[in-house]
């Protein structure tokens, strides 16, 4: 739980806090620090898997002060963090005394947020702006921009912060940069955080957001640098090891990618996705026992109804897969399948492990079992296909993308593997047209499947032209 950032828990200011906390005796410590300061160090308590000291210091914090806003804040979002309670945290937000605090506005406005009311929020802050004095409208604007972005609410942070009129803040630069960010405006996104970075040179929060920013306008080796330096401010930094780790694993360097997974999970034990990305490292690294057992870890974790389980066990089915324990393969299949709103694809991907472990006739049942269940679906149909194709025959898959095609000529995904099988099966008449359509609708896949034909650096859009100017009715050779 971070309402504050992480580095103001690295400042002096909270240091200074924490000494005088964990100094003085038990009763004096609660006498010596106002609330706020004691809802920070029981924030910082949390953040650092403390979560029984943590609850110790609000409880009696609320004991001495009952009614007191940043202890029940706390509480309230607290509940809204861990299982989306709305009802214990509307409960804690009403015990607030003081309900003309902005804070309390806030919260309300959360809570609304919660339960997938933005509109309600918006109007209920608006009424609030109207009734707030001139000199803390620009921070109002701000601080429910910041609110709406936490919410993903991106139409109305623009708004809100469209409001203020002090538009060289810090808080309105930061705003700005993550509502450019959620826009996939990233190159505005970086300039606002390389902005900010000179004003704050050691703000992992800044640095943490700009490594976001270049990851995902694929500036891999950028994002990587900037967790670096996120990391060397604080080498317990956990978003900027998550950060390296993907930037890692992006670039293929999945071996250094998991030290830092494995990093991440050391300080974030009760983490389910730090368990499942450690999981799969390990399987891309064809250790599939160290990738089951982290993948089991993760199932712990996981709510029992989670949609993040679905893949947690088809990842454990592969891997069990791989070790030739199909019935494991195939028992864990039967979790999924029983939470799974995807009846007909878990069909597909069962078959597909048993395709991989030699169980053709098996697999073929799968198939069209999945295919008659799906209503003849193309999105099935073509999902087989490029099944039977990465399982080594191309042929088949060939007829079926044929008859895929000839059925539903509107369809326009899989192009890019009928163009590999194409190649494959040397048909040299049809590869030109199938690669240009490919490059057309699918144009990473068709990188990633047929990039190798081609010069480094050329964009799937040249790929057609080249073709047709350089091999003259003949196939590029690999």
């Amino acid at each position: 739980m971070s309402y504050n950032s992480e580095d103001y828990f690295l400042s002096n200011d909270f240091k200074a806090i924490l000494r005088k906390f964990e100094s003085a005796g038990d009763d004096e410590a609660f006498a010596v620090l106002d609330t706020d300061e004691l809802v920070d160090v029981a924030e910082y308590y949390y953040n650092n898997g403390k979560a029984d000291k943590s609850e110790y210091v609000i409880e009696k914090t609320l004991a001495m002060y009952p009614g007191s806003t940043a202890p029940l804040l706390f509480k309230a979002r607290l509940a809204l963090m861990e299982g989306k309670d709305v009802g214990t945290a509307e409960y804690y937000a009403e015990q607030i005394e003081d309900k003309s605090d902005p804070e309390y506005f806030y919260m309300k406005a959360e809570i609304m947020l919660a339960r997938n009311d933005a509109d309600a929020a918006d109007a209920y802050l608006e009424e609030k702006f109207g009734e707030a004095d001139d000199d803390d409208k620009d921070y109002f604007a701000v601080d429910s921009a910041a609110l709406f972005i936490d919410y993903n609410a991106v139409g109305k942070a623009e708004k809100w912060l469209g409001r203020s009129a002090d538009k060289e803040s810090v808080d309105y630069k930061e705003q700005a940069a993550r509502i450019f960010m959620e826009k996939g405006d990233y190159e505005n996104s970086k300039k606002l955080f390389n902005e900010l970075i000179d004003h704050d040179p050691f703000s992992t929060q800044y640095w943490n957001l700009l490594a976001s920013s270049q990851f995902f306008s694929n500036n891999i080796e950028d994002s990587i640098q900037s967790s670096e330096y996120s990391i060397a401010i604080n080498p317990q930094n956990t978003a900027a090891l998550l950060n390296k780790a993907n930037g890692l694993y992006n670039l293929g360097n999945y071996g250094e990618a998991l030290k830092y997974y494995l990093r991440y999970n050391s300080l974030c034990p009760d983490d389910e996705n730090g368990e499942m990305l450690v999981g799969f490292c390990y399987m891309l690294l064809e250790d599939y026992g160290n990738a089951i057992t982290h993948l089991k870890k993760a199932e712990e974790l996981s709510a029992p109804q989670s949609p993040a389980l679905v893949d947690v066990y088809k990842d454990m089915a592969f891997a069990y897969c791989r070790l030739g324990r199909i019935d494991d393969c195939m028992a864990v299949l039967d979790k999924a399948d029983a939470i799974s709103g995807d009846h007909d694809e878990l069909l597909v991907y069962r078959g597909n492990m048993l395709l991989g472990s030699g169980r053709l006739e098996e697999a073929k049942k799968y198939f069209m079992q999945a295919i008659r269940s799906s209503g003849y679906s193309p999105a099935i149909f073509m999902k087989i296909a490029i099944t039977i194709f990465e399982s080594g025959n191309p042929e088949l898959a060939y007829k079926m993308f044929c008859t895929l095609y000839a059925n539903y000529p509107d369809w326009t995904e899989g192009y890019a593997h009928y163009a590999a099988c194409c190649y494959d099966l040397g048909k040299t008449d049809e590869f030109p047209d199938a690669l240009k359509q490919a490059a057309a609708c699918s144009p990473q896949e068709t990188k990633m499947l047929l990039g190798k034909l081609f010069p480094d650096g050329m964009e799937p859009k040249d790929y057609y032209d080249y073709i047709v100017r350089n091999n003259k009715g003949k196939l590029p050779p690999l």
